[in-house]
């Protein structure tokens, strides 16, 4: 019995593409939104009086817009790095696999005495050798790329944080401790 996943294949395919546009406003959001956040507390600041005061006073929110632009960047980098493991990775499963077929089909040769079957598998033990050493290659790209994929969280979390802690502190100074936006 065949059994047909067209439909879900393409539902994940959906999904995975969904899931992907997301990803990528959500890097754009961040990034822009800290640059356009430090972009409008500027212009507020030469609108006002007395602007070297007013500058003074947003710089802790400058410094976490800046904070936030360079995560949100710097998780594209991580994005990037992963993608190339993830092909590494890949890549050299493929070829293992290959590897494994070639393996498979050439029988193991067993002989009295043992020298004559050591001699006989020399090209079969070859392939197993390198059979080993493409799996482990496989699996530390594997590893690299899981690796990558936590820096990126982190990366698009310290920049959210930063992207909202760039407005909450004047926010909050203004509203929670009687600053003053003016002298």
């Amino acid at each position: 019995m065949k059994i047909d996943t067209t439909d879900t294949l393409r539902v994940v395919q959906n999904k995975n593409a969904e899931s992907e546009a997301y990803s990528r406003q959500l890097h754009i959001w961040l990034g822009a939104g800290s640059a356009g956040g430090a972009i409008s507390m500027a212009s507020l600041a030469a609108s006002l009086r007395d602007p070297a005061y007013v500058f003074h006073f947003l710089t802790p929110s400058f410094w976490s817009f800046l904070v936030g632009v360079v995560a949100a960047g710097s998780s594209l980098f991580f994005l990037a790095l992963r993608a190339d493991e993830q092909g590494e990775h890949f890549a050299t499963s493929h070829n293992r696999d290959q590897i494994n077929e070639a393996i498979r089909a050439m029988p193991e040769v067993i002989a009295s005495p043992k020298r004559l079957a050591d001699e006989a598998n020399q090209a079969r033990n070859e392939l197993i050798r390198q059979s080993h050493e493409k799996h482990a290659k496989a699996e530390r790209a594997w590893t690299r790329s899981l690796r990558y994929k936590v820096a990126w969280a982190a990366s698009l979390t310290i920049s959210a944080l930063a992207f909202v802690l760039g407005f909450a502190w004047p926010l909050a100074q203004l509203s929670f401790f009687g600053a003053k936006l003016l002298p």
